[in-house]
């Protein structure tokens, strides 16, 4: 289920509720995808890499993360192996630490959302399932279709 409009998640993650589980497999190819972005942070203070950041918040998203609270409880209770196969920092031998949603927000929120819906948006075509088939269009902006209905709620866009 999408994130509503007032969602503090931005739009181009809210995509990813609508993709089929994460396999294993493709953490990997995903995090090749998160690393095309700029950080527009700066270098002076930075404890977490941006790449970790966004694969914490996209398998949030994936896994039905709704907000930023969401995700950070997520990425808080996620296993040491799945922290460490989303990137994060390496603080001992077998610790991977995760950001404070405090963190996650702020990041976010200075992320360029262009480059982030490109991203998301190519990573999700490039696993379809379908590659000699013409491919529909991916909606990375979450847009709810007026007037459409599915079980009596509304359609948002998807691929």
């Amino acid at each position: 289920m999408p994130a509503d409009s007032s969602s503090s998640i931005p739009s181009a993650l809210t995509q990813l509720s609508h993709a089929d589980p994460l396999q294993p497999t493709e953490a990997p190819d995903l995090l090749g995808y998160l690393a095309t972005i700029h950080d527009p942070r700066s270098l002076r203070g930075r404890r977490h890499p941006l790449v970790a950041i966004l694969a914490m918040t996209a398998a949030a998203v994936l896994t039905g993360a709704r907000s930023l609270a969401a995700i950070a409880e997520w990425a808080a209770d996620a296993p040491q192996p799945v922290r460490a196969a989303l990137g994060a920092r390496r603080d001992a031998p077998d610790f991977w630490s995760v950001p404070a949603e405090a963190t996650i927000r702020r990041t976010l929120a200075r992320l360029d959302p262009e480059a982030l819906a490109a991203a998301i948006g190519a990573w999700l075509t490039d696993r379809s399932p379908r590659p000699n088939r013409r491919r529909g269009a991916v909606a990375v902006d979450g847009k709810t279709l007026r007037g459409a209905r599915r079980d009596g709620r509304q359609v948002t866009c998807s691929p």
